[in-house]
């Protein structure tokens, strides 16, 4: 794992030119970088809060010795910031949780619960809140072309409703039937813990990209978090780590109407280094000095001790 997150890293860095950061970096108004740096910080920390819910459904069918904020903060990190150089998230993310939270004592049951949870979180999210923009304001989101407006509005309802219906399917009720497997389910505050989990993750990443763009005339917060969760959401699914290509082609598409291809490059780079690269040299950090701390540090247990 270790090994996979220098070469991820190595791979990442190598596509990024330090004359091209610092000309972005220079390019940019200093309190724009420190508005970007401080709305970082807090997206770290919604980062870090990732597995909370996950961690409160498994508790409800598994018995585990309680983790605390900090381990699953680490877990959570790491897990989020490393599956983005590492790529294929969904099998990346997973592994960084089940390597963590096997060492903690979460039974396998346990940690697929966390994982299942974990994973859905982003995607549950991004269909309340596109779906609330579409309904909102639909020809926010440019990258749809020339759809007209109520068609939007008509995709935007049935992404809200699919939201809405995960959150009503879990109220009330502890599992479903589906292909003859009885599926757990998490509950309705769980649940909305999720969307609004996400919600704010995606709201303060855009607004970091929205801080260091240019100003352009009629280019407003929605525009950029519409154009955002489309190439967010377009990299994650095609497993190339980072989403390289993917994510930065579906951003300049959307912004092309409002800014010159070389500005809106400049930023997309500045953005790429603080909400992509820094996370993850930092999560590496973390996992490494996690794992030299458990395996050379930590005070070893009597045989049939618990964990």
């Amino acid at each position: 794992m270790l090994a996979g997150v220098v070469i991820g890293l190595h791979g990442a860095l190598k596509k990024i030119g330090l004359a091209d950061v610092l000309a972005a970096f220079s390019d940019t108004p200093r309190r724009h970088v420190l508005h970007a740096v401080l709305l970082l910080g807090l997206s770290i920390c919604i980062m870090s809060a990732y597995d909370l819910p996950g961690v409160t459904f498994a508790r409800r069918a598994e018995n585990f010795p309680r983790l605390g904020l900090l381990r699953v903060g680490l877990a959570s990190f790491c897990a989020y910031a490393l599956s983005h150089v590492l790529g294929a998230p969904a099998l990346t993310s997973a592994a960084i949780r089940l390597r963590l939270y096997a060492q903690w004592g979460v039974p396998s049951a346990g940690i697929g619960r966390i994982i299942a949870l974990s994973g859905s979180t982003f995607a549950i999210g991004l269909c309340a809140v596109l779906g609330s923009l579409l309904l909102i304001q639909p020809l926010a989101v440019p990258v749809f072309g020339d759809a007209a407006p109520d068609t939007l509005r008509l995709v935007g309802a049935v992404l809200a409703g699919a939201a809405a219906f995960y959150v009503a399917a879990a109220r009330g009720r502890e599992s479903v039937r589906l292909f003859g497997r009885d599926i757990a389910l998490p509950g309705a505050r769980v649940a909305v813990s999720q969307i609004l989990l996400a919600g704010a993750d995606m709201s303060v990443s855009s607004a970091i990209l929205y801080t260091v763009l240019p100003d352009a005339p009629g280019l407003s917060y929605l525009h950029v978090l519409s154009i955002y969760l489309a190439g967010f959401a377009s990299g994650l699914f095609s497993g190339l780590p980072g989403g390289v290509g993917v994510f930065d082609s579906v951003l300049l598409l959307g912004l092309s109407a409002y800014l010159p291809p070389a500005e809106a490059l400049g930023a997309i780079l500045l953005f790429r280094v603080m909400y992509f690269l820094a996370p993850a040299c930092l999560a590496g950090l973390c996992y490494a000095g996690h794992e030299l701390w458990v395996h050379t540090w930590a005070p070893k247990k009597a045989p049939g001790e618990k964990t």
